[in-house]
């Protein structure tokens, strides 16, 4: 009974909130979330930085030049090596400013450079 003394009526009511079931699809959503944020972060192969391809291009250079058998090694080493040079002078730096005798971090400016860079490396954080 509502403050008129009537019934209420149907098509006015809301329904009653099943808590059980809607805590049941939260968790569900944040089991997903989770499944899939950490599928995304294990199953990209893609290096995150230049550095780690020239490391790996060092190591196969140095691979190739000392043990006879894999001569091919080396220049796979040296073509990883120019890749991750020439790839860093891809990378998208931020500049940092002063204003009122604060330093402020700005990000860098869109370029097509920046998406060069990132069908090679993946991004640290989420964009």
């Amino acid at each position: 009974m509502n403050r008129l003394g009537q019934p209420p009526d149907d098509g006015g009511s809301p329904e009653p909130i099943d808590y059980e079931e809607a805590l049941r699809d939260l968790l569900a959503k944040r089991r997903r979330r989770r499944f899939t944020s950490t599928l995304r972060r294990v199953a990209d192969p893609r290096p995150s930085s230049p550095a780690q391809v020239m490391l790996l291009g060092l190591a196969l250079a140095l691979a190739g030049a000392l043990i006879p058998g894999i001569h091919v090694a080396l220049l796979f080493g040296l073509g990883l090596l120019a890749f991750g040079f020439v790839s860093s002078l891809f990378q998208p730096r931020g500049r940092t400013v002063s204003w009122r005798n604060r330093p402020i971090d700005l990000p860098p400016e869109k370029s097509w450079t920046h998406s060069v860079y990132y069908v090679f490396y993946r991004r640290n954080k989420p964009e």
